[in-house]
């Protein structure tokens, strides 16, 4: 398999030194080159055409914005480079403009590097959520973009931050019950035994993680967005949803959303 070429834009050396490290543990990615300001990333840009760009929004002389507003206006720039925001800007509207100038990913500091991992071969069609022949083939059957895009982006609206561990368990259950409907009523058997299983972790690990991120995302979301996930299928007077809940009402939403 060819290797994929990735560009880091960062002004914070400790960070540049973070993705780089990320970058060089994996045996099929390479560093293509890093910038410390918006201008020496689209001149960056510009020579290696990388396939992945790593974003910070914030940085000196061209913020992260107008390299978005450059990638796509400018023609010498190569229209093949995806971008992947890490930043340090918590801000839903941010995220949501990002995205609507072809931002495939948001990913909040501190990151882990698991995330950064995934997302990469995610935005090249090179990730598989969970790793079982049972789920092949699921992004043809979802038009417009993949699952686990839009499951990426529905995850920044419910107000989960991308930095904890729960993050990524949730997002990958959230993937397998919506690509495997009965999954959701053996939670603990078969979703959260796989995720653990892919992970080296406890299934009981997985459900706490995903519980802690659920309770921290539910005073943080869009209430728009919340009230028609959750306002018909979880009673005011339970208070939160349980895992099994949550899981299910964001795969169903996301299904109702295709049909």
């Amino acid at each position: 398999m060819d290797k994929i070429t990735i560009a880091i834009a960062d002004d914070q050396e400790i960070t540049v030194e973070m993705l780089s490290n990320i970058v060089a543990s994996q045996d099929d990615f390479v560093l293509a080159g890093t910038a410390g300001n918006g201008e020496e990333a689209l001149v960056l840009v510009r020579r290696c055409k990388p396939q992945i760009l790593l974003l910070d929004m914030i940085m000196p002389l061209v913020d992260g914005k107008e390299v978005m507003r450059q990638l796509q206006s400018d023609e010498t720039i190569s229209p093949d480079t995806k971008v992947i925001v890490v930043t340090a800007a918590d801000r839903r509207a941010l995220a949501e403009e990002m995205f609507a100038l072809g931002a495939l990913y948001y990913i909040i500091k501190p990151f882990d590097s698991e995330t950064i991992i995934q997302s990469i071969r995610a935005a090249l069609g090179r990730e598989l959520i969970l790793e079982s022949s049972e789920n092949a083939g699921t992004k043809e059957n979802t038009p417009g973009k993949p699952l686990e895009h839009r499951i990426t982006e529905l995850m920044l609206l419910l107000g989960v931050p991308a930095h904890l561990r729960g993050y990524q368990y949730l997002r990958e259950a959230i993937f397998m019950v919506a690509t495997r409907p009965d999954t959701r009523h053996q939670m603990a058997k078969i979703v959260y035994g796989q995720i653990a299983k892919k992970h080296d972790v406890s299934n009981y690990t997985v459900e706490r993680a995903i519980r802690h991120a659920i309770e921290i995302a539910w005073s943080r979301g869009d209430m728009d967005t919340m009230d028609r996930i959750f306002g018909y299928t979880v009673q005011a007077s339970k208070g939160r949803p349980t895992n099994t809940e949550y899981i299910a009402a964001v795969a169903d939403y996301l299904i109702l959303a295709t049909t």
